[in-house]
């Protein structure tokens, strides 16, 4: 039996790490940071038979890309139970992703790992594990920091709801486990008082509370309903396999009002408590020898297979027995055979640890757990007696490891504790250089480069670490750097070594080598390819010609960055929606986050340049709760919480109540920065945190009015100061007195789900309106007449337009209809699906732009001006009339990329969703 671990991602600016291990028959995910779809669909990683997900922090880093893990996972299998297993407060992360993480066709089982007790374990202790089938066994070690350090996980105090004033209370624990096992399945839910009108989150027990995040995880993902709407048979009996079939499941328009509540506060956990796997892989026995079992009579057939599987047979031969009186007669002879008779000894065990250090603090209690002697598993693992190492063998450790951790004489020691023939992959940003993880896309925009360095710039790299592992002293002689699409061979063992599938579809890194003294980078262009390009510069520098002594029109100087230009999901070359505004003198804003957009921005603007980037960001946008809108949110409010020197500046935070209320539940978990308000402040809030105001307040026809009922309705149960909405009014005028706007006003779009677009107006004459995701609406063409930019979303092409109306979206031409309705000056065309054509023909057609020059040459534009987003462009307003000149290069690069990198498998994904 053959097993492997991988890289699916290491650390870098557009990744954190995350492994697979994988049989035939499985596959085991550790880690889902943002990110890892896209990863999985990169690397080409069969998204099939993965059975668990194991995550080593609830951090943004280590969990932030769960929701989309999770989906695409159920997207792409059958209907399926997976585990999901990681630190205590798992559900609670989870739960806070109700309002855009669902899916009907697969059971999700969270397994906490609480925290360490404070109780030795016994001598030869034998542990539970967090996970086990046929193949692995996988045991969780919770390790924390030493007290008295700068990682607690103690948020700060402002961030607590003074409503919530549950103790801490005993948690229900499963029935196979006691009190020292490093397992805690949540229990199962009594649904009955949750409809009742009185049920209110904050009047929970912990256990309680547990519950209820329970009945939620149910209901995101009920494994319940297949095509037919039946329920599934009930899954194992309940221990740490499984836990009691979802009897509380029902349909999402009857879930209760305390549904769109915030979440009851976890307990007290939380973000510091890391997780250290070790993974135990199956016993494998040893080879049948024929030619033994010949000489010892085993007949052929099944008793071989007995024999093959470690039982001992038993069977009856026919011997010839010569009498004293010379007649030969049979006798029969029973005859046990065991198996190591003729079958080779078993190997041992292979085992595989990962292992996640944040800081130097992490260390003493991970020496402390994983030296444990009375371990009967850590004990064998890391004995050198020859018998142990005959039952279990660790091949493999993955090591993720914060600044300073490997200078540690401690940690290094530790590292030779397992033998020297132990393999040690090392992710960390001190050691680690800082490739580009989704080569694809980065090879497109070399190219693109060579269209208009200004409009496609290069991405951000680092091809050498800020320090290098030879420089430590002692370190193992097996000691590698993880690197993306690595593959480790576990058994049998082998050493590491990058994908061969990998390395030839990296037209990227080679190019690099090619770079001449003045920096450029030759570029291999098919002649089609080069030709165009060539003829397009030269209509470009013609225009450019006739437009000098022309003046320069307001907002001109805007630029416009679209950081993820897809649909539905992070694809090969397109990743989910964000577009990032920059406002000369004022400051920027981000329309929609979905998944990576802070990794997007680290590649654009560089290692230390993204840190500028969100000091410099004054307004974030979300649309509408949508996991493709929004879940690279709490990434970037993360980060931005952890800039050393800080903003200067708030950040306003503009959505609907239930994107607001995920995010205030995310950030029980860790530190967003969100600001807590107060009814007796009639002031609008300040300082440099995160300071919220609802979409519903800014309403394009009635600002300042909520919906009381329906779909646009806010739900004030606890009443919130943060949902009033004459707070929003005054954050709002605060807000635009920042950016420099005259107004700023919300448009409800058409999308089956609560959806806003945007339209801001700038003092110095131009305006800006954003979409979101909708089908063509009047109320975006009424509310932006005469907009200066209308970024508007066209997921569908026109031959298309009986799904896009089926799925609340427009085709490429009503997107096109709804800027010339609304006189639209320039019209940015984005989120596109990945079976869209990435240039519609449509624009290729020149009757369809009107007049080639824009306006101020000698002819005017009887059209507004119209460019396709691509994914890390770079689009000044000024110049974005080029890119109707570029259309026919862009068409001819993407045929040439894609005859040599092929589309992905993302096309296959995103057509199951956009179906289901």
């Amino acid at each position: 039996m053959q097993w492997t671990a991988s890289v699916l991602s290491t650390v870098s600016a557009d990744s954190e790490p995350a492994l697979m291990i994988s049989f035939d028959e499985a596959k085991y995910m550790f880690n889902a940071g943002e990110n890892n779809v896209r990863a999985l669909c990169h690397s080409q990683t069969n998204r099939k038979k993965v059975k668990a997900i194991f995550c080593t922090q609830l951090t943004t880093e280590r969990a932030g890309g769960i929701s989309g893990t999770l989906m695409t996972l159920a997207d792409a299998n059958k209907l399926n139970d997976l585990s999901l297993v990681g630190p205590r407060g798992l559900a609670h992360r989870l739960a806070s992703a109700r309002f855009f993480t669902y899916r009907q066709n697969i059971n999700v089982i969270p397994v906490e790992v609480p925290p360490p007790s404070s109780e030795a374990p016994s001598p030869d202790h034998t542990p539970t594990p967090v996970f086990k089938d046929q193949l692995i066994s996988a045991y969780a070690y919770s390790i924390l920091p030493t007290p008295g350090n700068e990682t607690s996980s103690e948020n700060d105090t402002t961030l607590k709801r003074k409503r919530e004033s549950s103790p801490d209370g005993p948690r229900k624990k499963s029935a196979s486990n006691v009190a020292s096992d490093p397992v805690d399945i949540i229990p199962t839910p009594q649904p009955a008082s949750f409809d009742s009108p009185d049920f209110k989150t904050q009047d929970l027990s912990a256990e309680q509370a547990e519950s209820w995040r329970r009945f939620i995880i149910n209901n995101m993902f009920p494994g319940a309903l297949g095509s037919k709407g039946k329920k599934p048979k009930a899954p194992p009996a309940e221990g740490v396999e499984g836990e009691p079939v979802h009897d509380d499941y029902r349909p999402r328009h009857s879930l209760p009002k305390a549904w769109y509540s915030q979440l009851p506060r976890p307990e007290r956990s939380a973000l510091n408590q890391a997780l250290a796997y070790v993974v135990v892989g199956p016993s494998i026995r040893g080879k049948f020898d024929a030619a033994k079992a010949v000489a010892l009579g085993v007949p052929r057939g099944p008793l071989r297979g007995v024999l093959s599987r470690g039982q001992s047979i038993t069977f009856t031969v026919d011997d010839k027995v010569t009498g004293e009186d010379g007649e030969t007669k049979v006798v029969p002879r029973t005859v046990t055979v065991q198996p190591e008779e003729c079958v080779g000894p078993s190997s041992p065990r292979s085992t595989v640890i990962v292992l996640d250090v944040p800081s130097k603090q992490y260390i003493p209690n991970l020496l402390k757990a994983l030296q444990n002697e009375n371990d009967s598993v850590l004990s064998k693992l890391r004995s050198q007696k020859p018998e142990d190492k005959k039952e279990m063998l660790v091949q493999s450790i993955f090591h993720m490891v914060g600044k300073g951790v490997l200078d540690d004489p401690r940690y290094v020691e530790f590292m030779h504790d397992f033998g020297d023939n132990v393999q040690h992959i090392i992710s960390s940003r001190e050691y680690c250089p800082n490739p580009v993880t989704f080569t694809s896309a980065a090879a497109n925009q070399l190219r693109l480069n060579k269209l208009d360095d200004a409009m496609f710039p290069l991405p951000q790299y680092r091809m050498e670490p800020h320090r290098k592992l030879s420089d430590i002293p002692n370190l193992p002689k097996h000691t590698y750097i993880m690197e993306t699409n690595t593959v480790v061979p576990i058994h049998p063992a082998g050493k590491p070594a990058k994908s061969r599938q990998a390395l030839e579809k990296d037209y990227f890194h080679p190019v690099l080598k090619r770079q001449k003294s003045d920096g450029s980078i030759p570029v291999d262009l098919s002649k089609e390819s080069a030709q165009k390009f060539e003829e397009a510069r030269q209509m470009v520098e013609e225009v450019k010609k006739s437009m000098e002594g022309v003046e320069k029109k307001p907002g001109d100087d805007v630029v416009v960055v679209p950081l993820g230009t897809g649909s539905a999901i992070p694809g090969q070359y397109r990743t989910v929606s964000s577009t990032l505004l920059q406002i000369p003198e004022w400051g920027n804003v981000l329309l929609d986050a979905g998944e990576g957009t802070y990794f997007q921005l680290a590649r654009q603007f560089g290692e230390d340049g993204v840190d500028d980037v969100l000091r410099d960001t004054k307004c974030l946008f979300v649309s509408h709760a949508h996991a493709d809108h929004l879940m690279g949110v709490a990434m970037l409010l993360r980060k931005r919480q952890q800039l050393d020197p800080p903003p200067q500046h708030p950040l306003y935070f503009v959505s609907n109540s239930n994107i607001h209320i995920a995010m205030r539940d995310h950030q029980l978990l860790e530190d967003l920065g969100i600001q807590e308000t107060s009814h007796s402040d009639p002031m609008p809030d300040t300082g440099n945190g995160v300071i919220p105001i609802l979409s519903e307040a800014l309403h394009w026809k009635r600002p300042g009015v909520l919906a009381e009922n329906g779909l646009w309705a806010v739900y004030d149960e606890y009443k919130d100061a943060w949902l009033d909405v004459d707070r929003s009014i005054k954050n709002a005028a605060a807000l635009r007195q920042a950016l420099g706007l005259s107004k700023i006003a919300t448009v409800d779009m058409m999308h089956g789900t609560k959806c806003y677009g945007l339209v801001l107006w700038h003092r110095d004459g131009w305006s800006v309106a954003f979409s979101g995701d909708t089908e063509p609406t009047d109320n975006l063409v009424r509310a932006a007449k005469g907009v200066t930019l209308l970024i508007h979303e066209a997921t569908m092409a026109d031959d298309q337009a009986d799904m896009a109306r089926a799925k609340r979206h427009s085709t490429f031409g009503e997107a096109m209809d709804i800027g010339r309705r609304m006189c639209a000056d320039k019209i940015l065309l984005t989120h596109f699906s990945a079976r869209h054509p990435k240039v519609p023909m449509k624009l290729l057609q020149p009757e369809s732009l009107g007049s080639p020059r824009p306006e101020g040459a000698a002819l005017p534009r009887k059209l507004p001006v119209v460019g396709l987003a691509f994914d890390q462009c770079s689009l000044r307003l000024g110049d974005m009339w080029k890119m109707q000149y570029y259309l026919p290069a862009l068409e001819q690069n993407h045929m040439d990329m894609v005859a040599v990198d092929g589309e992905g498998d993302d096309e296959y994904i995103e057509k199951l969703r956009m179906s289901g």
